[in-house]
């Protein structure tokens, strides 16, 4: 069983590696996106006075889209809990099928965000998220910045060989005797390099695997369907529940009212007063409903979130869906990109996928020079004694034939 795992290890890690290294580098840099973006781009995502009433949405929707052009239709505003970050409206328009395409950025047509002060509707700036440094990041991430479809399948792949790595590294380094477990879990520092390096791949293998087999497992959700699916079947249900409703036709011909964002936000705020994100989901088609998205505190680990759907005429809410009607294979569905950046119980957990993530881009390193090393092993230096004797006759007696080194050994 060991030389079939060690066969597969070898060609998988060799086939996959570099991809690994890529996707496990740009992961540990995206771990922490929200906390140094906001810290570098603070002007923008901060408001420097709160004293203030906020202005009505509508004005400040207005605002944003002043300032992005009426061509990019903004189609969300994001809201914060925290009432000293300013309000962001995206505009967004992307076709990831698009055909005879080599590249991601010629997929996404434009990407922008608009942070605005609600107390004083005064536009802070615009970031151009399609070139921004952590979009650009999370997409060789994702998909190596090729076209989506092809990206992600190539990602994908390699993830899935990632986690056969995993396993047979596993079955790799179990030892075959009672004594060889004092060596599986230390690294011998003092020891020359080769031996270095082959401790460093056999150790921080074994004590990244439980935390890389939970990243890859939700990281490949967004590369293949069937393996989301079979999670949700795992989890104990048939698919994803979210809501689909369609909205029902108004029997009058209205017009929709200017106020109408403004009651949606405050009929969704005064259910739930302490959110951490209230997010409204825009469409120029009226058939089509406002989707307002409410993150509140975590339970028990999950990413909780209530979704509410109004008409986008009337106004009038015509369904909802909330968290505690959720399966667990849902609430597993919303909660999977934090399980998977570490964002599941705060910064602990950031750290703790930050490590696992550096660890799972050293593998592939440190195994390539595993496998070098084997194939450019020094040749032994012939160290057999050279007799004295070897010259005269073999008639000589055994006795006589004796090499100094016999001698002294006897």
């Amino acid at each position: 069983m060991k030389k079939a795992a060690g066969l597969v290890h070898l060609w998988l890690g060799l086939i996959s590696g570099l991809i690994v290294f890529i996707v496990s580098v740009s992961g540990c840099i995206f771990v922490f996106e929200e906390e140094i973006f906001n810290q570098t781009h603070s002007e923008l995502v901060y408001v420097s006075d709160v004293s203030g009433e906020i202005k009505p949405l509508p004005g400040l929707l207005a605002s944003a889209q002043n300032a992005v052009g009426e061509k990019k239709k903004i189609k969300e505003v994001i809201i914060f809990g925290d009432l000293k970050k300013a309000f962001s409206f995206i505009a967004s328009k992307t076709d990831k099928k698009a055909k005879n395409v080599w590249t991601y950025f010629e997929q996404v047509k434009y990407n922008e965000e608009v942070f605005v002060d609600p107390y004083t509707g005064t536009v802070l700036g615009v970031v151009d998220r399609k070139y921004e440094f952590f979009n650009v990041v999370r997409r060789i991430h994702q998909n190596l910045l090729l076209p989506y479809e092809i990206g992600s399948l190539i990602v994908g792949s390699a993830c899935l060989m990632f986690l056969v790595l995993l396993i047979t590294g596993f079955v790799l380094w179990l030892p075959k005797t009672k004594n060889g477990w004092k060596q599986r879990f230390t690294i011998k520092w003092n020891a020359k390099w080769r031996r270095v390096n082959y401790d460093s791949h056999n150790v921080g293998g074994f004590y990244v695997l439980p935390i890389a087999m939970i990243i890859v497992v939700t990281g490949l959700v967004w590369s293949f369907d069937w393996w989301e699916s079979g999670i949700y079947k795992i989890l104990g249900s048939e698919s994803s529940e979210e809501f689909t409703i369609e909205q029902p036709e108004s029997n009058q011909k209205l017009t929709p009212s200017k106020e109408l964002l403004t009651k949606i936000l405050k009929e969704s705020t005064d259910k739930n007063p302490e959110f951490q994100t209230l997010t409204i989901s825009l469409s120029d088609d009226q058939e089509k409903p406002y989707r307002v998205e409410i993150k509140t505190s975590r339970e028990v680990g999950w990413s909780a979130s209530d979704d509410y759907y109004y008409h986008s005429v009337s106004g009038k809410q015509f369904g909802q869906f909330l968290q505690e009607e959720k399966s667990l294979g849902q609430k597993w569905r919303d909660s999977n990109y934090e399980i998977h950046t570490g964002g599941v119980y705060g910064i602990a957990t950031k750290i703790l996928a930050f490590l696992a993530s550096f660890l799972c881009a050293s593998l592939p390193v440190t195994g390539l020079l595993i496998w070098w090393g084997k194939r450019n092993k020094p040749k032994k230096v012939n160290s057999k004694p050279v007799s004295l004797n070897a010259g005269k006759s073999r008639k000589t007696p055994d006795f006589k034939k004796r090499t100094i080194s016999d001698a002294r050994m006897k």
